[in-house]
């Protein structure tokens, strides 16, 4: 079973789908009309579409479980099967690097609390309803990444973090406010969006049904990284008496930073297997409806 918290959206997701394709199952083989919904889905638009639309939404919903199912286990298996390198004697090429954050050229500020970092980065997003309909909408969102020196026990490695995937670093704030019953937004995060032009503000001055995230690395914190380790280049002649190789994006690569656990990336992309033959019987049940509607079966 995948595993379902609030740091899993995709399990949350293939679990929602998942109860509604076998509630809707259910239902065409007890032969209810096209009309019955399941917790608010509607299987089909028509009681002459003879099922087409259970087709449909069968093929559609498999094949984004296979999708998403097949990335979360590509990534499994990239954490399980890069051993960790050493940084004192780091092969080029695709590595699996743990370490501290040692020291940084320049340090940033993080935008709210001043602290010194090496990253930072702001999602600022409203609650809107439209009918029916309720989304949390971005707003703003904004980062900043500097190169970093991550050490171990037997060496170091310069980090080019520019363009690093960052979504996996934990989130270190959050601030929500809504129409009524919570206190306003923080001053800080209220003076950062006057400056970012972004509106917090309702009707008369009311409160907006706002939430603002935050996420930054500092100095000394332990990462895992994944990317592709190549020679120091003349640009950064400054640390060849420090570092034996250069972390960097490369183009089609992977290039991943965080301040999780091996452990828990695993966890967090794992038990997902048995979700891919499922998605195919799906996507295979809903192609045969179809077909057999339009029928060539």
């Amino acid at each position: 079973m995948p595993i379902i918290n609030k740091h899993n959206p995709i399990a949350i997701i293939q679990t929602v789908i998942a109860t509604n394709i076998i509630s809707n199952l259910l239902i065409k083989l007890l032969d209810v009309n096209h009309y019955k919904q399941v917790d608010g889905f509607m299987t089909c638009g028509s009681n002459n579409d003879d099922g087409l639309g259970v087709g449909f939404f069968l093929l559609i919903a498999g094949l984004l479980i296979f999708y998403n199912s097949l990335k979360d286990l590509k990534k499994k298996r990239l954490f399980e099967n890069i051993p960790t390198s050493k940084m004192r004697s780091v092969a080029m090429g695709l590595v699996e690097l743990k370490g501290k954050i040692n020291s940084a050229d320049d340090l940033l500020k993080d935008p709210f609390d001043n602290k010194d970092c090496v990253h930072w980065s702001v999602h600022i997003e409203e609650h809107v309803k439209r009918g029916k309909n309720h989304r949390w909408v971005t707003r703003h969102k904004a980062s900043e990444s500097v190169p970093f020196v991550l050490s171990d026990d037997t060496g170091s490695v310069l980090v080019q973090s520019n363009k690093a995937d960052m979504s996996n670093v934990k989130r270190d704030s959050e601030y929500e406010v809504a129409f009524l019953f919570s206190d306003s937004l923080p001053l800080k995060v209220r003076q950062y969006c006057d400056k970012k032009n972004v509106k917090y503000k309702g009707w008369f001055g009311g409160k907006r049904n706002m939430r603002c995230r935050t996420t930054y690395l500092e100095p000394n914190d332990q990462l895992y990284i994944i990317g592709n380790a190549r020679p120091i280049n003349e640009l950064e002649v400054e640390f060849k008496e420090q570092v034996t190789a250069t972390l960097a994006y490369e183009k089609d690569g992977h290039f991943l930073i965080s301040d999780k656990s091996e452990k828990e990336l695993t966890n967090e992309h794992g038990g997902q297997s048995w979700v891919v033959p499922l998605s195919i019987i799906l996507s295979g049940a809903g192609l045969g409806i179809i077909l057999s509607v339009l029928g060539y079966l």
